[in-house]
């Protein structure tokens, strides 16, 4: 069995995989990393290629050796990986240029690649909290937080919504997400639930929600008062990168399947992310066995990673959160790129101390000897606003293909940073989530310039509908239509006013 130790190295001993899922977050503010990391083999990427996404899943969860049983692993992975996505392949490759693919992560009930995780760590969370109940007579139920840029928040909704012993809140930057975004969450059914907006950026949401869990006393009240524990469903979980380690496998498993390559061919990836986790998935993919080249960073004009990995100097002292057409990705504290530090210094006490120096200052800086390992693997690039409208109408134009404006910063920046291979693009959301931008790139509009003659971001779907007849509008939001509002209210950002919602809806649902 494989254990789990923390980043900052603060842990008195190893966690099992169903102890680490329950916490979340370490003590001392660490993140949970495997202390070793399984290997497959070209063989093993062949077989893959042969049986359905759910067999895959199950494969590489076994391969990482968690405290459950091979059946339960086979069961859940057939529970997560079935009727709520619209694509039996759950996750598929689509060639739309030569050597360049798409890996569309969007098929699930909302409409977003958090789906594919957060489709699947609810039943592992329930399977160990049931075990918990079992083996433990004082065991507490569990409330998830969430700080949202706007998938996580609707994915993890979703996911969790009417399970037993666990409640879920969800914290998003009130003029931070777009309008479908919101929708999908503060309409979300399930008992167990709530949402609130908050005022500010994603950083300021993220950080109030770290306060709470880094609050004590405030972790007692909750046990005391109201029998509950904290637990997070962000990515900061290792329930929630472990799925997506399995899309890049079975991507590579894909493109062996379907001719493009041969199993032992590299490949680059090229991954649009804000918070580092959906790119760190692909880096343990790499590490396990995938051949994969070069990870291809793709940032918008928030681009403290791309300058990260220019220069080893992580600075955001300086920095204001920019709001841009891809808003899951307006993030300055880029949370999993501890984990990579982690394991390309080797030394826990060296991450412990470049995160006081972030935490202190707002900024730090690594050794060069880190830096250079970290740059064997991955290389960074940016794309303003303009651009990346651009190129949503000219793939459209070019290639009869929709990107969202997330997608579409990973297209560019896999043009930009272009190598004799093939590579594949993370398609991280469905376009019909940024309607908007999309409909702004297809119409060559500029950024933030008003659409003319349109009202409502389901307006603008209509719209694009008529410019592009293969675009069709998901069903999940035309059912999402039909829902009422049930959240509405906006809180001040900070540990204090999010406690004060917490505790009040907590005794309000008591």
């Amino acid at each position: 069995m494989i254990g789990y130790t923390d980043t900052r190295g603060l842990l008195d001993h190893p966690q099992t995989f169903c102890e680490a899922i329950l916490e979340g977050l370490a003590p001392g503010g660490g993140l949970f990393v495997p202390e070793r990391l399984p290997r497959l083999e070209t063989g093993d990427l062949k077989i893959l290629g042969h049986v359905p996404y759910h067999e895959r899943a199950a494969s590489i969860f076994s391969a990482f050796e968690p405290d459950v049983a091979e059946e339960h692993i086979a069961d859940l992975s057939a529970m997560a990986y079935g009727a709520r996505f619209s694509d039996s392949a759950i996750a598929p490759v689509r060639r739309v240029a030569d050597g360049r693919f798409v890996l569309e992560l969007w098929h699930g009930p909302t409409l977003a690649f958090k789906d594919i995780a957060l489709q699947c760590l609810p039943l592992y969370f329930s399977l160990a909290v049931s075990r918990q109940r079992v083996t433990n007579a004082d065991a507490h139920d569990y409330l998830i937080l969430v700080a949202t840029s706007g998938d996580t928040g609707s994915a993890a909704l979703a996911g969790f919504a009417d399970r037993p012993h666990v409640k879920v809140c969800v914290f998003y930057p009130a003029d931070g997400v777009s309008a479908i975004q919101r929708a999908q969450m503060v309409t979300q059914p399930g008992d167990n639930l709530s949402v609130f907006g908050v005022e500010g950026d994603f950083d300021a949401c993220q950080s109030g929600v770290k306060a709470v869990f880094d609050d004590e006393a405030f972790g007692a009240r909750l046990g005391e008062r109201f029998d509950l524990v904290l637990s997070s469903a962000n990515s900061i979980n290792w329930g929630r990168l472990l799925p997506q380690i399995v899309y890049y496998v079975s991507a590579y498993a894909d493109l062996v399947g379907g001719g493009h390559i041969t199993v032992g061919d590299p490949i680059d990836v090229c991954v649009p992310t804000g918070n580092f986790g959906d790119i760190l998935a692909g880096y343990y993919a790499r590490e396990i066995g995938v051949p994969i080249a070069r990870l291809l960073c793709a940032a918008n004009a928030n681009n403290v990673l791309t300058d990260f990995l220019a220069s080893g100097t992580y600075d955001i002292s300086q920095r204001k959160l920019v709001k841009t057409p891809s808003p899951s990705m307006d993030i300055l504290v880029s949370s999993n790129l501890e984990r990579l530090l982690y394991h390309e210094s080797g030394d826990a006490a060296k991450v412990r101390g470049w995160m006081e120096d972030l935490r202190a200052s707002g900024r730090f800086v690594v050794d060069e000897a880190t830096l250079a390992r970290i740059r064997e693997q991955f290389i960074g690039a940016w794309v303003d606003d303009a651009t990346c409208l651009r190129t949503i109408g000219d793939v459209q134009r070019e290639h009869d293909y929709l990107l969202d404006p997330h997608t579409a910063v990973g297209w560019k920046v896999a043009g930009d940073l272009a190598a004799d291979r093939p590579v594949l693009i993370a398609a991280t959301a469905h376009w019909s989530k940024f309607p908007a931008d999309v409909l702004r790139g297809l119409t060559g509009t500029p950024p933030g310039e008003p659409l003319p003659g349109v009202l409502t971001e389901m307006a603008m779907l209509d719209q694009i509908a008529g410019l592009v007849p293969r675009a069709l509008i998901p069903a999940a939001l035309r059912a999402m239509r039909k829902r009422e509002v049930r959240f509405t209210q906006t809180v001040t950002a900070g540990r204090e006013a999010l406690e004060e919602q917490l505790t009040a809806w907590l005794s309000a649902s008591a």
